[in-house]
């Protein structure tokens, strides 16, 4: 389709007319000496003439518009369940067949119809699991597998990678078909994210084809326990719960016994408790908890069962088991701040990565007039260890401020930091804190409106740490090299301004300033230990790198003030992603040594023995990765309890052994649940709802497919322009003609003597 028009200079003709009326004026005059005859007058004017059209033309600049249409071929994306669930029965009317013969029958006899789909649009196919898997098409037309073999179905990931792939590219639509029993364990990709992804990147429709009985009472009377962790770690006395989630099928408004069961490593059964729970509605997840408290430290087996109900064709499902590590020594420290800024991010992410010690952080807001009472927490003896930053004196009660003393005065652990309301400008000088603190205050500090005569309490920065002698608190390298690895740490931004250390017992200065003012002092408070640091920017470590020095340095801090130096020692370690895995998986194992502080035991020996479900034991041969680590792999087949020990020596010296035990699955998670579960096959349909996206049913799917094709083919509209002078081609020409006319029309003047 071609169009012309004009696009006059100026975007005026009027302004086209008054120029030609002007060029044409020009015809009016003769030359002012000669003779002309009347024939060379005319062949004069002519020139002209076809001068003044040649610039008529240039000044209404021709325009054609060209209009071409071409189809625009979109992407239309199949998937199809290979995962073993789909062997069994489909609940049609044929009893005997498969949810997997129903599915090719209809994937085989639906070709002809794909076969239609391609011609307007690229058909891929794909079949999934736990992973996706790219099946040739030539002309809508594929080989189906002859039966399913994935060890279990994500509906997540695949889908997510299908479409993914597809990005910047027009899709229009997705069709899946399975029975929407969703079992990987560690999926990529949830479930619902695909779908929105779907909707959210392409607006593109997803049909859902189930396949599979959702709840038939021959078929799917069933109480299954889901979902439980699969490890717990806890310390020693302190409370742990326990959660999980139980699958009712079939049976609606009636009470199910779940109990949880411990198990120590010599095989004695101890019940936690006992409950009831109940679906309101068919094949509904419920939740069930259990609290307990672990006496003694150890390596345990929990397990969760909900009680066999009458008319269950499946009973493997009906427990759960998970491991308990139970600690012996874990340290508990409660960290009280003013501010939300870095300082306390960081300090909390060095501390959190101990696994011995556990915070308690809570941030007080300034602007709550209201004063904070902890005596209940102290009271319970639950915290080793005290750490407060830029928090008020007044923010606490009377109460509180004094049981921390006493605690302190105890043999607890008492930190301060620096803050603008720490130390005298937090207001400690006269409170029992402030007399267990091993620094002496000015009386001004604090005094309000102090105004400039403030600096005079506080250092300014850049201020370098420099170590005071040899402590263990200070340690960041061995002896000799400690004074370079704190010069290369960023100096404080600023710092208090100490009056004085007091004389007493432990006060000691452990880090000061190159002008020797103190930065950290210890000191002791009955039997506690306490320090005082004037910084607070410790954040700018990690912040440039330090990130190993910021944890052993505040993790020393820790120890110290609980007087744990035994928990400075070596320790060998086993890490199991996974602690429950299905016949035929891979398991990943991970170990080495470490010192208090993180860091690799250089030199180490590490032996590594696998105990089978048999309880034959098997030599594990690991590789040394680049962190000095030691990881291996192997695939496991034999149902039933396995256990991985490794033991590690150092110098000709044993430094330990650790032990890590995992599961294989005496059940087939992908055959233990009979029933489908078209629910989420809606549910993911229904992300895509305003797009046409819908759960379609097997004997509906040909019209589907009809319909898809019925469709008419989406075309791209280009345009391309073309104007008189806008290219090199016609450009030149038209300026060579002109210039052609108006030299022609010079010689004939000329010629004929007229200039």
């Amino acid at each position: 389709m071609q169009s012309l028009s004009t696009e006059p200079v100026f975007d005026s003709y009027l302004a086209v007319a008054l120029i030609v009326l002007g060029l044409s004026s020009l015809l009016f005059f003769g030359p002012r000496f000669g003779r002309v005859t009347p024939v060379r007058r005319a062949v004069l004017i002519g020139l002209r003439v076809l001068v003044i059209l040649l610039v008529l033309l240039t000044l209404l600049q021709p325009t054609k518009i060209t209009s071409v249409k071409t189809k625009r071929t979109s992407m239309l994306l199949l998937l199809f369940d290979v995962s073993r669930s789909m062997q069994l029965p489909s609940g049609t009317g044929n009893s005997e067949a498969s949810r997997w013969q129903a599915q090719k029958a209809l994937l085989e006899k639906s070709q002809p119809k794909f076969a239609a789909l391609a011609a307007n649009h690229n058909l891929k196919v794909f079949a999934f699991d736990s992973s996706l898997h790219s099946i040739a098409q030539s002309g809508g037309k594929f080989n189906v597998p002859e039966k399913p073999v994935g060890m279990s179905s994500d509906y997540g990931t695949p889908l997510y990678d299908a479409v993914r792939g597809e990005q910047g590219r027009s899709l229009a639509g997705v069709i899946l078909l399975g029975d929407g029993r969703h079992t990987a364990y560690s999926p990529q990709i949830e479930v619902q994210q695909a779908g929105q992804k779907l909707r959210d990147d392409f607006g593109a429709p997803l049909y859902t084809i189930p396949f599979g009985p959702a709840a038939d009472a021959a078929s799917a009377r069933d109480v299954a326990v889901e979902r439980l962790d699969e490890q717990f770690t806890v310390f020693v006395k302190n409370e742990l719960l326990v959660k999980g989630l139980v699958r009712i099928r079939g049976y609606v408004k009636k009470d199910i016994p779940v109990e949880l069961e411990l198990v120590d490593s010599m095989g004695q059964k101890q019940p936690i408790g006992r409950k009831s729970i109940r679906a309101d509605e068919d094949g509904r997840q419920v939740e069930v908890s259990f609290a307990f408290t672990p006496q003694q430290p150890g390596h345990y087996r929990l397990y969760l069962k909900a009680e066999t109900q009458l008319g269950e064709l499946v009973a493997k499902n009906n427990e759960l088991s998970a491991y308990l590590t139970v600690l012996e020594g874990g340290l508990r420290v409660l960290y009280l701040d003013g501010e939300k800024w870095h300082e306390q991010r960081f300090l909390r992410q060095s501390l959190n990565a101990s696994p011995d010690i556990e915070l308690d952080d809570r941030i007080v807001d300034r602007r709550n007039k209201q004063k904070i009472d902890i005596t209940g927490d102290i009271s319970k003896g639950r915290y080793d260890a005290f750490i407060l930053r830029d928090l008020d004196a007044a923010k606490l009660t009377p109460e509180s401020l004094e049981l921390l003393a006493d605690q302190v005065g105890k043999g607890k652990g008492l930190l301060m930091l620096g803050g603008e309301s720490s130390f005298g400008f937090g207001h400690y000088q006269e409170t029992p804190l402030g007399a267990a603190l091993p620094i002496e205050f000015d009386e001004l500090e604090g005094v309000p409106n102090l105004g400039a005569g403030k600096d005079r309490f506080f250092l300014a920065g850049p201020l370098p740490l420099v170590p005071v002698g040899t402590h263990p608190l200070t340690r960041l390298a061995p002896d000799a090299e400690n004074a370079a690895a704190w010069q290369k740490l960023p100096p404080l931004k600023w710092a208090h301004k100490f009056k004085d250390v007091k004389e007493g017992p432990g006060v000691r200065m452990l880090l000061e300033t190159p002008k020797h003012e103190p930065l950290l002092v210890s000191g002791e408070f009955g039997s506690g230990r306490v320090l005082a640091f004037a910084g607070e920017s410790t954040y700018l470590w990690p912040m440039h790198g330090f990130e190993k020095e910021h944890k052993r340095f505040w993790r020393q801090v820790v120890l110290w003030l609980v007087k744990r130096d035994d928990l400075n020692k070596d320790d060998v370690w086993i890490k199991l992603d996974q602690r429950r895995f299905n016949p035929g998986s891979r398991v990943i194992i991970t170990t080495g040594t470490r010192t208090s502080t993180g860091d690799v035991v250089s030199g180490a020996t590490l032996e590594t023995i696998l105990e089978l479900p048999s309880k034959k034991k098997q030599p594990l041969r690991l590789t040394k990765d680049k962190d000095g680590n030691f990881t291996g792999s192997l695939e496991v087949s034999e149902p039933g309890d396995y256990s991985v020990e490794t033991s590690a020596t150092a110098a000709g010296k044993p430094l330990g052994k650790a032990r890590a035990e995992f599961m294989v699955f005496d059940r087939d998670v992908e055959l233990s649940n009979p029933a489908a579960d078209p629910d989420q096959l809606a549910s993911l349909a229904a992300w895509t709802k305003q797009e046409g996206g819908k759960l379609v049913q097997p004997e509906q799917f040909a019209a589907l497919l009809d319909e898809m094709a019925a469709k008419p083919p989406e075309y791209e509209e280009r345009q391309t322009k073309w104007k008189l002078g806008s290219t090199p081609a016609d450009a030149w020409p038209l300026f060579l003609l002109l210039t052609g006319l108006l030299t022609v029309e010079w010689f004939f003047r000329k010629k004929w003597g007229l200039v």
